[in-house]
């Protein structure tokens, strides 16, 4: 943690330095850290305040395990659409349930009734999203660094274009689209998110080749969702990294977490022990 000298007043209000502030920053001058837009003075100020922040969040977390999107089944909508018959569809279904897993789309390009480029078609539809061709786009791994990939790879998605200048990030989805997980990056990068779907296999190749580039400044942490777990790792790995800021976001069954330095970034993501349902 840094030094702040502009900012010598605690915005924790149990902070036991805000009484005598002068005094204090003139005799003992400590490191502080911003946490959200608030300077707090110590590791005592910072767990504090962390864990009131982490409270609602992990209850959030369970919230949107429950909340699901529903939208108009794809099987159906690629009937409607004429890309199968209805044989096929019922054939899948039947498929699906013998299984006890996998995708509709999944079961019917097994059977050979669709393509993959036909079962993204009837996924942007589903989502009236537009597709993004990142098989034929150069670059496409230029914003990743923007994102933790454990983040990444636990919602198959991928950020493909920026635009700084608009604040603008827009994520390609290969499946279900999680507007938790763009509510998410909104909130800790300040862009704007704009969604798109691409090719199952494109956004496989990018996060096979992004796991084997994968740095070592991407921690994922599985276990209990607590605040004072998560607090008191925070607080190791900001006493090693030296932030200047953190910030800290619910997504799903994740809390990410982001300790900023000035030309560097360290981002952790405490996954709820258990997993998130697949889809």
């Amino acid at each position: 943690m840094n030094h702040h000298w502009f900012r010598p007043k605690c915005d924790n209000p149990r902070c036991p330095r805000r009484r005598g502030v002068w005094r204090t920053l003139l005799l003992d001058p400590s490191p502080g850290v911003l946490l959200h837009h608030q300077w707090l003075c110590s590791p005592e100020c910072f767990v504090q305040v962390l864990e009131e922040l982490l409270s609602p969040l992990i209850e959030s977390t369970r919230a949107s395990r429950e909340a699901r999107t529903h939208r108009f089944p794809l099987g159906l909508l690629m009937h409607s659409l004429g890309l199968i018959s209805k044989e096929s569809l019922l054939a899948a279904l039947q498929a699906q349930r013998e299984a006890g897993q996998g995708r509709v789309g999944d079961w019917l390009r097994r059977q050979g009734a669709v393509t993959e480029p036909q079962v993204t078609q009837a996924l942007a539809a589903q989502w009236a999203l537009p597709i993004y061709p990142l098989e034929k786009c150069e670059g496409s791994l230029n914003w990743a660094h923007l994102l933790p990939f454990a983040l990444l790879d636990s919602f198959h998605m991928l950020p493909v274009h920026c635009t700084p200048a608009l604040s603008l990030l827009h994520v390609a989805f290969s499946g279900r689209v999680d507007y938790t997980a763009l509510y998410a990056i909104e909130q800790m990068l300040e862009y704007r998110t704009e969604p798109c779907v691409a090719l199952e296999s494109s956004i496989e190749k990018a996060l096979a080749r992004l796991h084997q580039e994968r740095r070592p400044t991407d921690i994922p942490i599985e276990g209990p969702m607590e605040p004072s777990i998560i607090s008191c790792e925070t607080l190791q790995q900001a006493l090693k990294f030296g932030p200047q800021e953190v910030r800290v976001v619910g997504c799903a069954d994740n809390i990410w977490v982001r300790l900023r330095a000035p030309d560097r970034v360290r981002d952790l993501l405490f996954h709820r022990a258990g997993g998130q349902e697949a889809v």
